[in-house]
């Protein structure tokens, strides 16, 4: 599986590598040897049309061992398989929030449907530990703010404090916020039922979505 090109060319510019690690980001790691790079992105396989959902998690944890990369398209698939295989408890969560979004669809259809992310896109200096506002804020402004423009009709959901506080930070609101799907929050009582919220969302967005296709008289 690929990301759609106009998604791949919207992150291309991390690659380069970012120009914000010599400025407001420098405080982040460059490394792809040892799997420091933007990640943590999966989805949006089909038409940008077809995206329905957006969930923004905070920040990509540490790399796992022996994980490397080339650029975007192994980050890519990285993740891609770390969703579909269960890698850790993390994307255990997020495959059942897919499920219950889309009980009846397959991983590979699922992945047209929604697109992954991460408020920053590289891991903090310390697994998670705090990422300085400056390059929180630069990455929204290069990456993330775009990727959200990509996808105006799709239910927008930011997964913890971390990655809702900077949305708000840069001006975004419109969104649904829940618990985050990696611990520690993941394992408080309340966040499996905050995650409940995500398919109502989609199903209030898809009923206003055929009242507009098909008004009544």
């Amino acid at each position: 599986m690929n990301p759609n090109k106009t998604i791949a060319q919207t992150l291309a510019d991390a690659y380069a590598p970012c120009p914000e690690f010599q400025h407001s980001c420098n405080e982040m790691q460059w490394n792809p040897g040892k799997g420091h790079v933007p990640r943590g992105f999966a989805g949006g396989t089909g038409h940008l049309d077809e995206v329905e959902l957006v969930l923004v998690f905070a920040e990509p944890g540490d790399p796992h061992d022996r994980e490397s990369h080339t650029g975007i398209a192994t980050a890519y698939k990285y993740a891609t398989d770390c969703f579909k295989n269960g890698k850790d408890q993390f994307h255990r969560n997020v495959r059942a929030i897919l499920n219950k979004c889309w009980p009846e669809c397959t991983f590979e259809e699922q992945m047209r449907k929604v697109w992954l992310t991460d408020s920053v896109l590289c891991s903090a200096r310390i697994e998670c530990g705090q990422v300085s506002t400056k390059a929180a804020r630069a990455c929204a402004q290069r990456f993330l703010i775009p990727q959200l423009r990509l996808f105006p009709n799709a239910v927008v959901v930011a997964l913890g404090k971390k990655a809702q506080e900077r949305l708000l930070k840069v001006g975004i609101s419109n969104f649904t916020p829940v618990f985050a799907a990696a611990p520690p929050g993941c394992n408080q009582r309340a966040a499996s039922a905050s995650w409940e919220l995500i398919p109502l969302e989609l199903a209030k967005r898809n009923r206003s979505d055929r009242a507009e296709r098909y008004p009544t008289k």
